[in-house]
């Protein structure tokens, strides 16, 4: 695998884990809430500065751009073994043929799901702020409702 796949194949793995992490259910949800809101302060003042929600979809559209194109490949391999089921071929090309359209759907699988779990996990981050900002406004009510 060249440098690209290699690292599009770590972001993988690490989507995966996050993804895992945050779902694992003996860490409840309000640790997360905590956790993560404990730390969006840094995020808004990162944003402010450098626009961290530019470069998120600036990431997500490489990301398109790299699973449009690995699709390209699977489309053009599909192809190109469909015309040598037509015409008589040596072995050593039809086996070419074989790895060349194995590689492209492995590569179709990675930047797809890749890209789709990078939108996955924004949801998920965006979700668990929402959830903990509707568990400080219950608290806050039922504090006044006590009061």
């Amino acid at each position: 695998m060249t440098f690209l796949w290699t690292s599009l194949f770590t972001l993988l793995c690490g989507e995966i884990g996050l993804i895992a992490l945050l779902l694992l259910s003996c860490i409840p949800t309000h640790i997360w809430c905590r956790v993560i809101t404990s730390v969006s302060w840094i995020y808004s003042w990162v944003d402010r500065i450098l626009g961290i929600t530019w470069y998120f979809w600036a990431f997500v559209s490489f990301l398109s751009l790299i699973f449009m194109s690995s699709l390209h490949d699977m489309w053009k391999y599909e192809d190109a073994r469909e015309g040598h089921k037509v015409i008589m071929v040596d072995s050593l090309t039809m086996q070419q043929d074989k790895v060349n359209l194995f590689r492209a759907q492995r590569n179709v699988y990675i930047s797809g799901l890749s890209l789709f779990l990078a939108l996955v996990i924004r949801r998920l981050v965006s979700l668990i702020i929402t959830l903990g900002k509707v568990r400080g406004q219950r608290n806050a009510l039922g504090y006044k409702k006590k009061n």
